[in-house]
């Protein structure tokens, strides 16, 4: 059974231990660091978690095969390299960095010290995302020329200012578009230019709670981001190609229009896609498989989300760093 230590116990933090620990055969949770163990030592109990607050110590551990980032998002990088110092495997939440340069820096680490360098996203795991994983490799809509990707849900409204949460250096304009932002990596290459279009409508803090962002992408081809923070959950990814277009949303949800031919819808079940994130993180330390977000794409889509920021200042397109 491969251990890991996890940093940060938060919300999302406790969704990944609670979908390995006693269920999988493959991988559980050994360690977990945090800053307040007072906060978190019923749930450590309950899951048979050594409490720290030292990432560094845990890291060490021989017993611990890999680290997983969960901390707040703008100590990904910070953490995450501290796993990779100490030899072991990093599976960091998204996103992976905040900026190119922390991307870089971590890309460079995980190579000269040999371990895999992961960015943990669920969405990665949809069943529908795999069918269009599919649809796609077989060239089913011909030359691909657009995507459009929208990730809306009721989060800014509960953010208050003062908070880690509420600080847009944290979450600059677009923060919730990475959601779709690696499907578009991943389909159509890396982006070249971005322009952002980021407003404080309806939430009471300094986030921009509506974001639109028109893509640019190298491949020649282009893409639009919708992020709403303030409106009911909104999930959707779109793909249109010289024959045919395909649609995924939600978790279950997959369409396919083919050039002059009859529509598919396909509604799948869905297992718990953060137990096959971890086991995958898991098969990925063991040498059996290969994590499906490589280092390079998560790298990039730090590029992005930093260029978003840079166009929203600017108010004008920028090209991606």
């Amino acid at each position: 059974m491969l251990q890991l230590a996890i940093v940060g116990l938060g919300g999302w933090g406790r969704r990944l231990v609670e979908s390995v620990q006693g269920v999988s055969d493959k991988v559980r949770f050994a360690r977990a660091v945090v800053t307040d163990p007072g906060k978190s030592r019923d749930f450590a109990a309950k899951h048979g978690l050594v409490l720290g607050t030292d990432i560094a110590e845990a890291a060490r551990d021989p017993q611990v095969a890999g680290l997983v980032s969960s901390g707040p998002a703008h100590l990904h990088a910070s953490h995450s390299m501290i796993g990779i110092e100490a030899g072991k495997p990093v599976l960091a939440v998204k996103p992976l960095a905040l900026n190119l340069a922390e991307g870089r820096a971590l890309e460079a680490a995980a190579a000269k010290a040999g371990v895999p360098l992961c960015m943990g996203y669920n969405r990665c795991f949809f069943p529908n995302v795999a069918e269009l994983r599919k649809r796609l490799a077989a060239g089913a809509l011909g030359q691909l020329l657009h995507t459009e990707g929208d990730f809306c849900v009721h989060r800014y409204g509960g953010v208050k200012r003062g908070t880690w949460k509420a600080d847009p250096a944290n979450a600059p304009s677009g923060a919730l578009a990475d959601h779709m932002l690696y499907l578009t990596i991943e389909t159509l290459g890396r982006i070249a230019a971005v322009h952002a279009i980021g407003l404080n409508q309806a939430s009471d803090n300094d986030l921009a709670d509506t974001t639109a962002v028109l893509l640019r992408c190298k491949g020649n081809t282009t893409a639009l981001l919708t992020a709403c923070g303030m409106t009911p959950d909104y999930y959707r990814f779109t793909v249109f190609g010289t024959e045919g277009w395909a649609e995924v949303r939600d978790a279950d949800y997959f369409a396919f229009q083919p050039k002059g031919g009859k529509r598919e819808e396909i509604r799948f079940p869905v297992g718990d896609t953060e137990r096959v994130e971890i086991e995958a993180f898991a098969d990925t330390i063991a040498g059996k498989a290969k994590f499906p977000c490589p280092a390079d794409q998560a790298v990039h889509s730090a590029a992005v989300i930093e260029a978003m920021a840079r166009s929203n200042a600017a108010g004008k397109m920028v090209e991606v760093a």
